[in-house]
């Protein structure tokens, strides 16, 4: 019985060799030949679209009409605010200066309406797959400068007045 047991062993240690001169391959693997390097990302230009075109004008009217009666109207409350009679709360200067500010804050709105509809703009052109489209970005970046400046003329006329 132990015959067989050294043969069945010599034979089952004979399995777990190589045959002698056949090493593992160094060529390169696939993984190994691949590169590592960020894919070149193309940015697709965008298409001219006249209707967007259109759209994006009309915008920028309402907003070229908006700055100019933003400006008369910052005139007006500029100096009614800046009276005398204006700093006493009540009097009818402050009166005729709250309510330009109410004027002014009225058109704030109509430059933020706008500003929402070109927000609405791109995000119908991110939603379809559209690459950005450089007429409307910088119709939006031109209406939220707009709107900062009107924001900022506001706070400059409360804080005339004493408010925050």
């Amino acid at each position: 019985m132990s015959k067989r047991i050294a043969i069945l062993l010599t034979v089952g240690l004979v399995g777990c060799t190589e045959t002698p001169g056949v090493y593992p391959s160094l060529a390169l693997r696939p993984i190994e030949s691949r590169s590592d390097a960020e894919p070149e990302v193309v940015t697709p230009v965008a298409a001219p679209d006249p209707e967007l075109d259109k759209k994006i004008a009309a915008i920028g009217a309402k907003l070229s009409a908006s700055e100019a009666a933003f400006a008369a109207s910052a005139a007006t409350a500029e100096n009614a605010a800046r009276s005398p009679a204006a700093q006493a709360v009540g009097s009818n200067e402050w009166v005729r200066a709250e309510s330009a500010l109410a004027d002014l804050d009225s058109l704030r709105v109509d430059t933020l309406g706008a500003v929402t509809d070109l927000d609405q703009l791109t995000s119908e052109r991110g939603v379809a797959g559209d690459p950005p489209y450089p007429t409307l970005e910088d119709a939006r970046a031109k209406a939220q400068a707009q709107l900062e400046a009107q924001q900022t003329k506001i706070a400059a006329i409360k804080a005339i007045l004493g408010e925050k």
